[in-house]
Order: C-alpha cells, then sequence, then structure tokens
C-alpha cells in the first residue's frame, strides 16, 4: 500500500490532497462492523490507498460473497490512488465503478446503485482556507442534505453530509473523522442532523496520532451510524467514550453494537472523558459554588491585532535598524506569547524580549502622517501583494495597522502547558496570536490579580481543557467565546494575601515553574473556601489534569 516514490514527496503531495492512509488493522475493524452480508452494496467515497476496499472485500468473501469486487464502489481524484487500486484487484482497474472524478461532484451516476447499504471511509482533511471561496459557495448551495455548513466548514465535512444522500433506509456509516468533527461550530449542524436521521450514533476519540507516520498530526474520531432514516426522529443518544488502543476500539465497538440504544445522553468535549469519579465530583462541587464565575464575568475578550501581513510590519531589533527605522517610528508590540515570562508584562520584560531577538516593534502609519522614515519603509510594500491582502480592503487607511485600544492584560490564543492571564503594565498592544483582556469597570486591580492567580489554578486550568479546542500537536486553543467560559473561583481574599501570593506566582512563573505556581494558585484559593470539604477538593484535580493533558498530547500509533 506505499507507494514507491520518496516519502518525503509523498507527505507533501497528502498535504495538498488531504488524503492519510488508514491503518490496515484500523479499516478492518471498521469494515467489519460496518457490513453485515454478502449482498451489502458499499461506498467509499476517497478511496485514496484503498484500506477500505481491500478490508471490504476480506469481509464480503468471509460472509460468502463470490465476487465481492462486484459489490464496491468509489472515487478518487489521485492517479496514484488507481495504481494502487489494480494492485489491490489484481485486474484492470472497471471505471465504472471506480469513477476518477470529485465525489463531491457526482449526481446520480449511471453505473451505480441508487443507494449504497454501506458507506465507509476516510475523507480529505482539507482546511476550509485551502477551499477556494467559490468551490465553499458551491458546496454550500448544493449540498445541504445535511444541514447548513456553512463558510468555514472543512472538506471532510462535505463529503460525510453528501454521503448521506447516497445511503438507503436502514444503512450504516463508519467514518475516521478529525478532532474537528467535536469541535468545530461547523460540525454542529452536521452532528445534529445526524442524531436525528440515525438509530444509533457512536463516537470514539483515540488517544494515539494514528496518523503521524503519514504527515499528519490530527486528533482521530471514529464515527459510527446505524439505522439510516430518510425522515427525522427524535433525537438518538451518542455513545461517546475513549479508547488507548485499536484492541481497546475493538472491544467497545463490539459491546456497543449488542445494545438496542446508545447509554450517553450526548457528546461531551474529549477532556471530560479523562475526568472521572472522585476527580469529576471534585470539580463538579467547585464548579456549583457560589465563588465560581466565568471569565466572561470578568473581563471581555478580544483578538489582537490583524495587520494583514506581520512578516512586514511587526520587527524584531536588527530588522528595525535594516530598514531604517527607530524605536521611536514604531508601536510597541507583543508579537508571541512565548516572550511573557510572568504573570505582568513590564518595559523591562519588554526590552529583554527585544534583545533576545523577538519582534516588538509595530509599524503604523496612524499618526505619523509627516514620518519620512515610516513612509519610505511602507512605500517598499509590493502593490500586487497590497491590492490582494483581504485584511487591507477592510481599513480605511490600509497601511494603518494599530489601533488605540490598549489592553489591560494578554491571554494566549493556543497553547501546549496550559493557558495564563498576563497584566499589561507596560501599556502595549498585541498582534493577532494574543487575544486582548479588557477588565469590566468594577473589577478593581486585586480583582484583576486574584483573577490571574485563579485561571492558574487546577480547577480552571481543567475546564481551560474543556472548553478549548485540541489540535494537532497537542496544542489547546480558545477563540474569545471559548476563553470567556472558563470557570474561575473567586472568593474574597485579603488585598495582601493576593498580592503575595500574585508575587510569589510571578516568580515561579519567570523561572519556568508553572507547578510550583499551580500549587501556589490551589492553596490560596482553598484557604478562601468556607469548608474543609470544599478545601478537599482540590486534592485529585492536579493529577486529573496532568491526564487530560496527556491525552491531548500526540502518542505514536501502537497497532495493539
Amino acid at each position: 500500500m506505499c507507494s514507491r516514490r520518496s516519502t518525503t514527496r509523498d507527505i507533501a503531495e497528502k498535504r495538498l490532497l488531504g488524503a492519510y492512509y488508514t491503518p490496515e488493522r484500523l479499516s478492518d475493524i471498521l469494515s467489519r462492523w460496518a457490513i453485515r452480508s454478502c449482498h451489502d452494496q458499499i461506498l467509499e467515497p476517497s478511496f485514496g490507498g484503498c484500506g477500505f476496499l481491500k478490508s471490504a472485500t476480506k469481509i464480503l468473501t468471509e460472509l460468502g460473497s463470490q465476487d465481492p469486487r462486484q459489490s464496491i464502489y468509489g472515487c478518487d481524484i489521485d492517479t496514484v490512488a488507481f495504481q494502487f487500486l489494480a494492485e489491490v484487484f489484481e485486474s484492470p482497474v472497471d471505471l465504472h465503478r471506480f469513477l476518477k472524478q470529485d465525489f463531491l461532484d457526482i449526481n446520480e451516476p449511471p453505473n451505480w446503485p441508487a443507494n449504497f447499504d454501506v458507506v465507509i471511509g476516510n475523507p480529505p482533511y482539507i482546511p476550509f482556507q485551502k477551499i477556494e471561496s467559490e468551490k465553499r459557495s458551491e458546496l454550500n448551495r448544493r449540498i445541504v442534505g445535511a444541514g447548513k455548513l456553512g463558510g468555514r466548514a472543512g472538506l471532510w465535512a462535505y463529503f460525510v453530509a453528501h454521503s448521506i444522500s447516497m445511503l438507503k433506509e436502514g444503512g450504516r456509516m463508519a467514518w475516521v473523522l478529525p478532532g474537528a468533527y467535536l469541535h468545530a461550530n461547523y460540525a454542529r449542524e452536521l452532528r445534529n442532523y445526524l442524531s436525528q436521521h440515525f438509530v444509533k450514533l457512536a463516537c470514539y476519540v483515540i488517544h494515539e496520532r494514528l496518523f503521524l507516520n503519514e504527515g499528519t498530526d490530527e486528533e482521530t474520531i471514529i464515527l459510527l451510524a446505524e439505522g439510516h432514516s430518510l425522515e427525522p426522529h427524535d433525537v438518538c443518544s451518542v455513545s461517546f467514550r475513549e479508547a488507548k488502543t485499536l484492541t481497546e476500539l475493538e472491544s467497545l465497538i463490539e459491546s456497543w453494537s449488542k445494545t438496542t440504544s446508545s447509554r450517553n445522553a450526548s457528546y461531551e468535549r474529549p477532556a471530560l472523558l479523562n475526568l472521572k469519579g472522585k476527580a469529576r465530583l471534585s470539580y463538579e462541587t467547585l464548579a456549583s459554588t457560589a465563588v465560581c464565575k466565568t471569565f466572561g464575568d470578568m473581563a471581555l475578550v478580544n483578538i489582537g491585532v490583524v495587520t494583514g501581513a506581520n512578516d512586514f510590519f511587526v520587527l524584531n531589533h536588527d530588522q528595525l535598524l535594516e530598514k531604517g527605522l527607530k524605536p521611536s517610528d514604531c508601536d510597541p508590540i507583543v508579537a508571541k506569547f512565548k516572550q511573557i515570562s510572568g504573570l505582568e508584562y513590564t518595559d523591562n520584560d519588554h526590552d529583554s524580549a527585544l534583545e533576545s531577538g523577538f519582534k516588538g516593534y509595530l509599524v503604523n502609519g496612524f499618526g505619523r502622517e509627516n514620518n519620512e522614515n515610516v513612509f519610505a519603509y511602507i512605500d517598499t510594500f509590493p502593490t500586487e501583494r497590497r491590492n490582494t491582502t483581504a485584511t487591507f480592503k477592510k481599513r480605511k487607511v490600509w497601511y494603518n495597522t494599530g489601533d488605540t485600544k490598549m489592553p489591560d492584560a494578554f491571554f494566549p490564543v493556543m497553547h501546549h502547558s496550559g493557558p495564563k492571564l498576563v497584566l499589561n503594565t507596560m501599556g502595549c498592544n498585541s498582534t493577532n496570536t494574543i487575544h486582548r483582556v479588557y477588565f469590566k469597570d468594577s473589577i478593581n486591580q486585586s480583582k484583576k490579580e486574584l483573577l490571574c492567580i485563579s485561571i492558574l489554578s487546577s480547577f480552571s486550568q481543567i475546564s481551560a481543557e474543556i472548553v478549548g479546542r485540541r489540535y494537532g500537536s497537542g496544542v489547546l486553543k480558545h477563540e474569545p467565546s471559548e476563553a470567556k467560559k472558563i470557570a474561575v473561583l473567586m472568593p474574597e481574599i485579603s488585598t495582601e494575601a493576593v498580592k503575595l501570593a500574585f508575587l510569589k506566582i510571578d516568580t515561579a512563573l519567570r523561572q519556568d515553574d508553572f507547578v510550583e505556581a499551580m500549587t501556589i494558585a490551589d492553596s490560596l484559593l482553598a484557604s478562601a473556601l468556607p469548608t474543609g470539604k470544599l478545601r478537599d477538593c482540590f486534592g485529585l484535580l492536579p493529577e486529573a489534569l496532568e491526564k487530560i493533558r496527556k491525552q491531548r498530547r500526540p502518542q505514536r500509533y501502537i497497532q495493539a
């Protein structure tokens, strides 16, 4: 199932096509569940490396089919896929059943059945940014059978939606999907549609990144849908589980297939699957207290400055001198969250970041109309790029990159070890790789510091894992709307105690001791809670948090 061309080239091509070939063991497991009869007619909408076709052939043969190839259909746009196809079937490719065509352009091909008993596959993982806007608009007009996907849907979602229209009443689907199926806003309509048009649904989060060797570190979601119904019905329940290995996945599927309905009421965030027993009870107990608020109760969270061309407008010190500019020609700006080490960002921190090579100067034409240095540099921006940059078209003056909305604090968009809230003591701005935070008028200085502390507690760090989105190499991402949902504990604590803890945590973070910082935060909050029972709730949370993070971060695929 491997091409004879160089691996490096293969990975680059796979990323372009969004094609990541499914491990044989996994395609066998899913095919064995989905195919029930030797007479089933099976569709693989993007057969790629032919793993599912090979597995389907094996299962149909075991079920008694004399010529399983006649029951399998598919399509793909990749020429290499058809080379694999010829090898798998050891015969000339039947171009009536296997079409070299984009599945999303297919509508009732003459040599295909009207509907299929089984749809199975691993659709292309291409994000919406790589789909031409005209193509996205056309897909949203035409593929409407599974709800409105909107303009930000990945290509995989269109494949699932279009496949449903080709499935028989009572048919089954089995998919290998990216983590976006669970957390992307555009996938919500698709999940709702599936729950109204299938009798049973199962969703499994696989811990190992199955496709790391294929060139992607996407989290893997297995979706099983049984009992297709053309007419909508009451929303069915979803069995939502996790599996550490493919052996465990196989066992979970076998147990689920014997039930008449799914056990769990709905999907949960993947992080909650690792928050169990007493640790979950402790978290929920703290979340139910009167002192539990949300980040959004205390502050507004907005994206940072969008320049449209950070490589041109955001400079480090060496670049500044190279371009003939002076520090006074630019606005100070924080370009990367990793240059912030403590709980506040000061003038000294900015100077240190610049000395370390970080970018910290924003070229901004606003208020510098008579500055010859600035406009001599701005004039070097390529005209063609200026005319094609969408961000510039949204601004009244294309080179006015900054604004006067200096934030009170900074919050990361993405991170590996957990988020922190950092006070903007310096009074500078940030790029859109960092969220800008604005405290509400009722929040005094001590409350601001307490909020910074509380977000670092094991309780709020777990909340951040629950509401955030897990991506790729194990990174956790918070859009502003998600950051505002993070739960925080805000008990009454003296100004002196808050200040002391704030300074201790700031020191710990600057020494890269996140564990110590969290310990101090937990201790301060626990001491302010009214009962020993509530204080004891913090005991199990650090270990539970570590388990959640361990599962968020990629693990190499082990075939077991």
